[in-house]
């Protein structure tokens, strides 16, 4: 049953994740000096949330530079829960596997975007769920720009 539910909230945030940005916990884009932004958003809107309950976090990466660049989305952590499954979903909106908690979308030409959707369910009991990823370029090793997302436990 939980695998039914958590496999209906990865799908419903990748498709609500982007509708969702302005209802949400969201996080203004976070500039990059090689031509990516960062912008983040809890699905769903939640606020706050109880001990045991999923919770799904979506982050998009955009190339703003003028070159094609490959970025990966990478969850540098997460606390107070604990990782169920990782979606990654291309500029075409295909969703693919990751091949670990990150998301590797290959090149994005200018103005494309692609995100990375974290179903997680929350293990804390007091405190905030926070999930924390970056962008990492594989080929020139530059890490940033990086953002957290908090959840309240109630």
């Amino acid at each position: 049953m939980r695998r039914t539910v958590l496999a209906l909230l990865a799908s419903a945030a990748v498709i609500t994740g982007f509708v969702v940005a302005s209802r949400g916990t969201v996080a203004a884009p976070a500039p990059s000096a090689h031509g990516f932004t960062l912008t983040g958003s809890v699905a769903g809107g939640v606020k706050k949330a109880q001990n045991d309950q999923p919770l799904s976090f979506v982050f998009s990466e955009k190339n703003t530079g003028s070159t094609s660049q490959s970025e990966d989305l990478v969850l540098e952590s997460l606390t107070q829960a604990s990782l169920q499954s990782v979606g990654c979903v291309l500029p075409n909106g295909f969703q693919i596997n990751p091949d670990g908690p990150g998301c590797e979308p290959g090149f994005l030409t200018h103005g494309q975007v692609a995100s990375v959707v974290f179903n997680a369910t929350i293990t804390g009991t007091s405190g905030s769920v926070a999930a924390r990823v970056c962008l990492n370029n594989e080929g020139t090793g530059v890490v940033g720009p990086c953002q957290t997302l908090t959840v309240p436990i109630a």
